[in-house]
């Protein structure tokens, strides 16, 4: 080949990988810039090297509980690839708590009962419990324990005792977050030693987040994670009942939210406890929530139905426009892997 014409491909090479770099770089997700990384929750367990925080078998979701004085707010988003969620309520009855859940009923992510108790998960690698002291059955699938739970439950430590008491489950592939409305709250995960670990919110003001990492042992999940820096750097920086609000815990779930090719956030709640209200924000629309009361909906119960139709129709356009951006972002990326 002459030098000329090889000077020729090879011009058009570089614009092709240009082209590629530029593209492959556009597929990050969208993220606020990371905090530093705190040191690891209370789990006594050492931290192994940094890797990212979304593992690739994980779709990214982070959870909050925090209080001050009388307010009490539990926080939680939806990361993954969905287009919509279920919405549906349980009326409870004699010997158990009405609750309304979003997800769908064999997988459910997030749940409040009538009594102010409140659940989301993060998603991990499975992780083995190969010694547990609970005899009681459980029957159902893995969600079933969720559902049981909520219509059991009032607090965090009728939780933690449900759980200490019944069989559980032999591998976990998340960690449970749950809430009340006293304050307290508790992350349920497999230890590094084979039993059910419980990590809890300190007494008192203050909080307690989850994300993608296995609090109580670290190695088992994405750990450090930017969203678990951010979130607690944010939630730190609240003194006194006066600045715990709605919209400051809306501000901590929107710095958290994600828009990647590999993931997003579908839809975000933050819950007042003490008034049993849930904010819902649809496809980080953050300025536009729907507001539930728990109570009337238990009191109303309805057919399970999808989320997006409980939203206006303005909020509904504007999130399958933001839907049609993602997946097209998501599919210019596959293709630029495959030509990679």
């Amino acid at each position: 080949m002459s030098k000329t014409r090889w000077r020729q491909c090879h011009g058009r090479s570089c614009v092709v990988l240009g082209l590629l770099v530029l593209l492959l770089a556009a597929c990050k997700p969208v993220q606020p810039v990371r905090a530093t990384p705190v040191p690891s929750p209370r789990s006594g367990s050492p931290a192994p090297a940094p890797h990212i925080c979304n593992d690739a078998e994980v779709h990214d979701c982070t959870v909050i509980t925090v209080s001050q004085g009388d307010r009490v707010f539990f926080g939680g988003n939806d990361d993954y690839i969905n287009r919509d969620s279920t919405f549906w309520v349980d009326p409870g009855g004699a010997g158990r708590y009405g609750a309304i859940f979003f997800g769908k009923p064999d997988n459910v992510q997030q749940g409040f009962n009538e009594v102010g108790l409140a659940y989301d998960a993060n998603g991990l690698p499975k992780a083995p419990v190969t010694s547990h002291p609970g005899v009681k059955p459980v029957y159902g699938g893995y969600a079933s324990y969720i559902i049981q739970i909520l219509q059991s439950c009032a607090t965090v430590e009728e939780v933690i005792a449900w759980v200490q008491e019944h069989r559980w489950h032999e591998v976990m592939h998340d960690q449970m977050h749950f809430g009340d409305a006293t304050g307290d709250a508790v992350v349920i995960s497999a230890g590094p030693d084979g039993k059910v670990a419980f990590t809890r919110k300190a007494p008192g003001d203050g909080s307690l987040v989850s994300t993608n990492f296995n609090l109580a042992n670290t190695s088992n999940g994405g750990y450090p994670c930017w969203r678990y820096s951010r979130a607690r750097e944010m939630l730190g920086g609240i003194r006194g009942q006066d600045e715990l609000t709605i919209d400051r815990v809306a501000s901590v779930m929107e710095a958290v939210h994600v828009e990647g090719p590999s993931g997003w956030t579908l839809y975000s709640v933050v819950a007042d406890l003490r008034q049993r209200l849930v904010y819902v924000y649809f496809m980080f629309q953050y300025d536009s929530p729907l507001v539930l009361s728990i109570d009337h909906e238990i009191a109303h119960a309805q057919a399970p139905r999808p989320l997006s139709g409980l939203f206006p129709e303005e909020i509904q356009q504007q999130a399958d426009r933001a839907y049609r951006r993602l997946v097209t972002r998501s599919s210019r990326c596959e293709a630029a892997g495959w030509a990679w």
